[in-house]
């Protein structure tokens, strides 16, 4: 029996029969439960991504939030719903759940001509450039620089590449002129973009002795931020407090902020910082 190569996550027919799995070939593939059919042309293997699998049921790929999650890019709170991208003349979309004709659904958001109608590039994710484009214009600018930071983080794109996918959208390039890949979080880039909108000096990851602190404001505010699993991890905790005694010593304010403060209560960080520069 003639073995197959690594399969995508997802695809369609054309490309599967491009890796050399003829009619008959893919009929085996379903038996055996190597892929499964997600509808009409379109094939995923039992481990493909859920979200993925749901995009290529509707008729197209992940996009704005979901690709952001799904590319392990930050972002930002609040949207849960699953964001597809289908050409301008898609058809026949379908529920992401059931198969059925896509019926009007508050959790599932379809983007128009957002790609070539035809499906043969399922298997493929969409440009990150475009996937930053289809995020809501009315979104905080804080949080377009921190999908923006992260992106360079972790190499999924150059400020170039970007620059040049954003030519007509003023709010990205303003965005992406701010942006600072140091930043080790999304919501630290959070904290720097609305520290510079209160018109606060301030840098990231500065060493400071044998430390790096996530930001300096000023030349003595030290503002750390914890992640959302920071309280799950004791030994993190311990290292912390130690760390924070001896910037201490060093002459420096520490304060500490979490994820959800950051987010949601901003005001009440600032208002921390200001006091702190002061005293």
């Amino acid at each position: 029996m003639e073995h197959l190569g690594p399969l995508p996550a997802v695809a369609d027919t054309a490309v599967l029969r491009s890796l050399g799995l003829s009619e008959k070939l893919l009929s085996r593939e379903v038996r055996t439960g190597r892929l499964v059919r997600v509808r009409h042309g379109v094939y995923a293997r039992p481990d493909a991504p859920r979200e993925q699998v749901r995009a290529a049921r509707v008729g197209g790929r992940l996009t704005s939030y979901s690709a952001l999650r799904d590319r392990g890019l930050w972002c930002p709170p609040g949207d849960e719903r699953l964001h597809v991208a289908v050409g301008a003349h898609a058809r026949a979309l379908r529920d992401p759940d059931s198969g059925a004709p896509l019926a009007p659904r508050a959790d599932v958001v379809v983007h128009w001509r957002a790609q070539p109608s035809r499906l043969s590039r399922l298997h493929e994710p969409l440009p990150v450039p475009l996937v930053i484009r289809h995020m809501p214009v009315e979104l905080d600018s804080a949080f377009v620089v921190a999908v923006l930071d992260s992106a360079l983080r972790i190499g999924v794109g150059t400020t170039w590449e970007l620059s040049r996918s954003f030519e007509g959208a003023p709010r990205l390039v303003r965005a992406l002129a701010r942006v600072d890949p140091r930043a080790e979080s999304g919501v630290e880039s959070v904290a720097r973009c609305r520290l510079l909108e209160a018109r606060l000096e301030v840098r990231p990851q500065v060493r400071i002795g044998r430390y790096r602190v996530d930001l300096l404001v000023g030349d003595r505010v030290v503002v750390e931020i914890d992640g959302r699993e920071f309280h799950d991890d004791p030994a993190a905790f311990e290292r912390d407090r130690r760390r924070a005694a001896e910037l201490t010593r060093l002459g420096y304010r520490v304060l500490h902020f979490s994820y959800s403060q950051v987010l949601f209560d901003w005001a009440s960080c600032l208002a921390a910082v200001r006091a702190a520069l002061v005293l």
